[in-house]
């Protein structure tokens, strides 16, 4: 979820325009989306979880052709006679080339590309060898839809057509499961031998992935994969509190789960990155985004750094919002069931803030604000309360940390990690409850600290009221 600045210095966000990824120039763009969400601390700008996007419709242009004409003429071959021959040309070349890139095979990876396409080929080498660096592996050609067929045209002649090809793919020593990303491809052959069919042009199709990044810096350790665009300050800041992190994260958790950190070099390499927009990600630092299904663990998370409010933090409050990012990954691998917003994020607010020297009221400033402008509540954060645009996100934010500790100061900060891990799977809930969240969570409290959510939400009351004192 996002986390908003508690302070207007937060909402900083550096500009730029992203290096082309892939190669060749893109001629589609793919919007998806996040959810987003956030957290209220003076510290802190912003933070994230993201939900997998889904693709929006695409304008293709049409296919081209290296001949004078494109005028169908009696000699001309009709794009639907070798439909099929096309597909499973274009579907085994692909499977050969992501063999290729398993293999670190330059020559293999490149051999798909035109002879003159000498740009395409310079930027596909700079992508492999990223993507070599990252230690991707298991990559797999899952699906190749045409999106533009070819216009007719006599045999002998070179015709050009568009397809989207998604792909699946893990990084060795930190994914458990896979990740899945589109290309848009540009495919010229001559209809009589489409055998000889090569790649002109290539791009992501919507979000581009670390590898399409220029510039990129790959640093792996046991604990931590960086992935960041920078000076060697810049990157060596991102591993050190990495690794401060995950020390946090273990403190509180137990264990820490081996994380990816992508750093890129503007706001908009990060939106894109995420799938949003600059704008969108205004004011946050952070975002964790992974495929999560219902009843699995999370296994292939990444958390990007959105450089502009991160930059803009003192350096407590980017340890805050890397250790928040870094409890999210960990639950979310971890733990097969969802629970309420106000539990995920004030238990990452919670871990995040344990080691930080701060008043209480200053780390909750916004949330205090709203009660004096709004009144005590009545109960937790709903979810509603965290989704952008509903102005009461930092006050969501404040408000769950502090009913977390709540919990934590009567009954200790152990208490409340078995209250999330049995609320996230750890007890058993009857078949027509199960899909009942704050359900979970009263059944959690009762079997783990004996606690009612009405006397919660008393306490929790009280302590909203000495805070106001």
């Amino acid at each position: 979820m996002s986390r908003p600045s508690g302070r207007p210095t937060g909402a900083g966000r550096a500009t730029g325009r992203a290096p082309a990824p892939g190669a060749g120039a893109a001629r589609r763009r793919v919007t998806t989306g996040i959810v987003l969400a956030t957290t209220a601390a003076v510290l802190v700008s912003g933070c994230s979880t993201a939900a997998p996007p889904a693709p929006s419709d695409v304008t293709s242009r049409p296919g081209t052709v290296e001949a004078a004409t494109t005028r169908p003429t009696s000699t001309d071959v009709d794009p639907r006679a070798w439909a099929g021959a096309r597909s499973r040309a274009a579907t085994e070349l692909l499977r050969a080339r992501a063999a290729a890139a398993d293999r670190g095979d330059e020559a293999g990876w490149l051999a798909a590309l035109g002879d003159g396409a000498t740009s395409l080929r310079t930027d596909q080498s700079a992508v492999l060898s990223r993507m070599v660096a990252m230690q991707v592996g298991d990559l797999h050609l899952v699906t190749v839809r045409e999106v533009t067929e070819p216009v007719p045209a006599p045999s002998g002649t070179r015709v050009e057509w568009d397809v989207r090809a998604s792909f699946t793919y893990r990084l060795r020593g930190f994914d458990t499961t896979p990740r899945s990303f589109d290309l848009d491809l540009t495919f010229q052959a001559d209809p009589a031998r489409v055998q000889g069919l090569s790649i002109t042009a290539s791009s992501p199709s919507g979000r581009p992935q670390p590898w399409d990044l220029a510039g990129l810096v790959v640093r792996r350790s046991a604990g931590s994969l960086v992935l960041a665009v920078g000076d060697e300050a810049r990157v060596q800041e991102v591993v050190r509190r990495a690794r401060t992190a995950a020390s946090r994260v273990a403190a509180v958790w137990g264990t820490s789960r081996p994380a990816v950190w992508v750093s890129p070099a503007s706001d908009a390499d990060a939106a894109r990155l995420l799938g949003r927009t600059p704008d969108q990600l205004r004011g946050v630092a952070a975002a964790t985004d992974g495929p999560l299904t219902p009843g699995e663990r999370a296994g292939a998370d990444r958390i990007v750094l959105v450089p502009g409010a991160w930059s803009s933090l003192r350096p407590d409050g980017r340890d805050v919002v890397m250790t928040h990012e870094l409890t999210h990954v960990t639950v979310r691998a971890s733990t097969t069931r969802a629970v309420p917003i106000w539990l995920s994020e004030g238990f990452a607010e919670l871990v995040a803030y344990q080691p930080i020297d701060l008043p209480e009221a200053t780390a909750v400033a916004p949330a205090l604000d709203r009660v004096r402008s709004s009144g005590l509540p009545a109960a937790l954060p709903a979810d509603a309360d965290f989704e952008p645009g509903s102005g009461s996100i930092a006050a969501a934010y404040g408000l769950s940390l502090l009913a977390l500790r709540t919990v934590a100061d009567r009954y200790g900060t152990q208490a409340v990690v078995r209250l999330y891990r049995a609320a996230a799977g750890g007890i058993t809930e009857p078949t027509e409850r199960l899909d009942d969240r704050e359900a979970a969570v009263d059944d959690a409290l009762e079997a783990t600290v004996g606690l009612s959510r009405s006397a919660l939400v008393r306490q929790w009351q009280a302590r909203i009221r000495d805070l106001l004192r």
